[in-house]
């Protein structure tokens, strides 16, 4: 008896203490569940330390950011109702009031910080008075004596507010729903980055580092979920209204909220699904309960473990990362399978053994494999922790110590619960050729070479469909066309200017009081009462015309929608000067004589004298035509440099467009070179499992192919890689590694015995391709279900990962014998024929 063989008796020579201490550690984990949760914020968009998220977040603090939902409202008339008669059914006392209630609504809803609609905009055009006139007068939809029809004529054609509040037809207004901020949280999110992005900690910081990740992670659950009622809240707002109204609601914390919600959903629904395929399909193979019962109460236990630890750990799931509750299960049951068709085998040829001895033996034999699979599996999920991407980051992570866990319980409670439960019957059918391995032994051992052509040409396919590959994804594209998400993102964009958010920041000198003309202020020179608004002069004719030959090539693009910044304030003004540019003095006696709540809605979020920064605001059409992102955003920065001759380093874009855009490129730049190191540490591990570089490299060959045909598929369908499917590639070697683990294993001891790689190759898939079959077979048909979803990315990834499991099972049951045929000796013909 060997060593480790010894281990294994006294490992499980008390199988009810040890199911006993497994029991301890679930009832532990099931009290954190409570706890566990969905992060539904925009933060899981984007890329943690990516030098644009820091200043995306200082613009933000300066000017406003994308925390805003748009909820729009039109109000219900009947179909034969003509253009005119909808615009009179908004533009109306009662849909007026019914507005205002709404947003008095709104308003009161916690975590909501203000809300804007067509009641609070100026009402500037007035015939009767003068252009000097004009800002002492200003008016507002919530004044009883405004002109309504006069009111929809100024605002369904303003530059300012037409496509933006109001549609340019005058059926539909949208409220902004500004969110509010935390200032505990963001607080504690700057300070950490700032300690994050230092080199050189001292202990003292270390030490404050590892307190504020702390305060950080207690407050951020609470802030979640009191983010996820808000919306809760604001959704059951508008269905109240939706019998006099159509509303719809979107905006970028809209379109996160409804990614989580889809996830959660799907984790629920097709989880309990998927469980019951996996049930069925075990029953079908192994036609016995307890068969049915091991790998399913195994993977139940390996995953409530880590979903406990997750919420006593206060870590929130993401969009990605809650993939890790179907792949642990696909570890489990691949584990377990494996194990339960080597028991089998055992008490096949010897019936009447002794059967704790032929557990310990089962444990014993599957022990390397399964361990190297494991750590192989780690080491490629462990890759993506480098990616710098919080929900990339987060789901590496997961995974890393969820598959540590998986194999803890396949390696404790199988066995022991497999101990208490007795021998059973032993199957009757198990040395039964199964048709579909028997064939593709066959073949592999009849047609090595042909097939080792076919996957010569395969490398050519993948290649191809790699080279057409893209990152031009849409969050619309998230969505299913029947979804109330993508509806709404239609309707905003087609009549409300867009959906997606991005900012240009320009730069100039930043206004210094002491710098002007002590004529300059005519207004209050000698009188001694406090300028309001002292930093109006900075505001020039020539800062103007800059923003509008921004905003011009800016409309030229057909994806961009609603563009808006001090250019178009000055444009309503140029109706009051025949036309004309308004020149500096007319500039100063707008911007002195505006009230201060106008000024805050109308000039600060598009100025910041002090800065030296003019901010233009712009949303993309995501229904449009598909946006290359990077291509668009290098755009801007070539025309302000070459065509407006700005210096490179006095225009910025920024935004939700520019952070995700990142993200992608960041994701793809990462997985690209850790793809690689995920290729090295795969190969060691081979070689330290197998003790043979050359069955390592054959045994690596083929799962490389099935993973770049998984990846090269999406190229040919014209599927743009997003934060899920760009995953696929990583998720298809481990998936594939597993089942060349265990068949290389069998391979090796096989040759070894019989130094013949045709009959090893007969062996293996009599065998272990069995294991491989059941278990493949089982995770597709669960995967399978996936293409039901709403959520387009968790249809992608059933597909695919069905498609991984398949494509990775071919591989290993076709070119990697046929690789080892090539590579290790054979019997002659005559032998092989005598023999059988």
């Amino acid at each position: 008896m060997d060593t480790s063989n010894r281990l294994f008796q006294r490992l499980y020579a008390y199988p009810s203490v040890l199911l006993a201490l497994i029991f301890v550690l679930l009832i532990a984990a099931l009290a954190g569940w409570p706890r566990f949760s969905f992060d539904a914020s925009s933060d899981t968009l984007v890329v943690e330390g990516d030098p644009a998220l820091a200043y995306y977040r200082e613009i933000s603090q300066r000017f406003g950011g994308d925390e805003f939902l748009i909820l729009t409202y039109r109000p219900l008339v009947g179909e034969q109702a003509n253009a005119e008669a909808r615009r009179d059914a908004l533009f109306s006392r009662a849909s007026m009031a019914r507005i205002g209630e709404l947003q008095a609504r709104l308003a009161d809803v916690d975590g909501v910080g203000s809300v804007f609609s067509i009641l609070d905009a100026p009402l500037l055009d007035h015939p009767d008075l003068s252009f000097g006139e004009i800002t002492n007068e200003l008016r507002t939809l919530r004044d009883d004596d405004a002109d309504l029809d006069q009111a929809a004529r100024e605002l369904t054609s303003s530059p300012v507010f037409a496509d933006l509040l109001v549609s340019r037809d005058g059926t539909t207004t949208a409220l902004r729903i500004d969110l509010a901020d935390d200032p505990e949280i963001e607080a504690l999110y700057d300070r950490r980055a700032e300690l994050r992005a230092r080199d050189d900690l001292s202990s003292d910081e270390r030490a404050e580092l590892r307190r504020v990740e702390n305060a950080y992670s207690q407050a951020r659950g609470p802030w979640l979920a009191k983010r996820d009622a808000m919306i809760r809240e604001i959704r059951q707002i508008r269905a109240e209204y939706s019998d006099e109204a159509e509303l719809h609601l979107g905006g970028v914390p809209m379109i996160a909220a409804d990614m989580i919600e889809f996830v959660r959903n799907d984790v629920v629904i097709f989880g309990t699904g998927v469980a019951l395929m996996v049930l069925l399909m075990l029953s079908i193979f192994f036609r016995q309960l307890r068969w049915v019962v091991l790998p399913v109460t195994t993977a139940a236990v390996s995953i409530s473990l880590v979903i406990g630890g997750l919420g006593w750990l206060n870590q929130p799931v993401t969009v990605v990362s809650s993939n890790f509750i179907a792949l642990l299960a696909i570890i489990c049951i691949s584990f377990t399978i494996h194990l339960i068709v080597r028991y089998r085998e055992l008490q096949a040829n010897d019936p009447e053994g002794d059967h704790r001895q032929r557990v310990i033996d089962t444990m014993d034999s599957k022990f390397a494999p399964c361990l190297y699979t494991a750590l192989t599996t780690m080491v490629a999920f462990g890759s993506l922790v480098s990616s710098g991407i919080v929900p990339v980051v987060d789901f590496g992570w997961m995974m890393f110590v969820g598959v540590a866990v998986a194999f803890f319980v396949v390696y404790s409670y199988f066995p022991a619960l497999l101990l208490l439960m007795g021998p059973g019957r032993t199957p009757a059918s198990l040395h039964r050729n199964l048709g579909f391995t028997e064939a593709l032994s066959r073949l592999a051992r009849n047609h090595h070479r042909p097939l080792l052509g076919l996957g010569a040409v395969l490398v050519v396919v993948a290649a191809g469909g790699l080279a057409q590959l893209n990152l031009d994804n849409r969050f619309i594209d998230y969505f299913k066309a029947d979804s109330e998400i993508r509806q709404g993102m239609i309707y905003i964009d087609q009549n409300l200017g867009g959906t997606v958010p991005f900012d240009v920041i320009v730069s100039f000198a930043p206004y210094e009081e002491e710098a002007l003309d002590e004529d300059d202020d005519f207004f209050f020179a000698g009188s001694g009462d406090e300028d309001p608004f002292p930093e109006r002069y900075w505001f020039t004719p020539d800062k103007i015309s800059l923003l509008n030959q921004i905003q011009d090539y800016l409309h030229e693009q057909p994806q961009v929608g609603h563009v808006l910044s001090l250019a178009n304030l000055e444009a309503v003004g140029r109706g009051f000067n025949d036309g004309r540019a308004l020149d500096g003095l007319q500039l100063a006696l707008i911007l002195e004589a505006m009230p201060d709540e106008f000024r805050r809605e109308l000039i600060n979020p598009y100025a910041a004298p002090y800065h030296g920064e003019l901010r233009i605001s712009g949303r993309i059409q995501e229904s449009g035509p598909i946006i290359d992102r990077d291509a668009f955003i290098r755009g801007i920065h070539e025309h302000a440099t070459n065509q407006i001759n700005l210096d490179a380093d006095r225009i910025q874009v920024t935004g939700m467009l520019v952070l995700f855009n990142d993200t992608l490129q960041q994701l793809f730049s990462s997985q690209a070179n850790t793809l690689i190191y995920v290729v090295l540490a795969t190969l060691a591990m081979f070689w330290i499992l197998l003790r043979s570089l050359k069955l390592a490299v054959l045994g690596l060959l083929p799962n490389l192919l099935a993973a770049a045909l998984v990846i090269g598929i999406m190229g040919y369908a014209g599927i743009s890689l997003d934060m899920m499917t760009i995953t696929v590639a990583a998720i298809s070697i481990g998936i594939g590694v597993d089942n060349a683990i265990h068949y290389l294993h069998r391979f090796r001891e096989e040759y070894e015995q019989r130094q013949d790689a045709r009959d090893a190759v007969r062996k293996g898939h009599q065998t272990i391709g069995r294991a491989m079959y059941f278990t493949s077979v089982t995770i597709i048909a669960g995967f399978s279900l996936l293409v039901f979803s709403n959520f387009v990315p968790t249809i992608y990834f059933g597909i695919f990962a069905a498609m991984a499991m398949g494509l990775a099972l071919l591989a290993n049951l076709t070119l990697l014998p046929s690789l080892l045929i090539g590579a290790y000796r054979s019997a002659p013909v005559e032998a092989r024929a005598a023999e059988t």
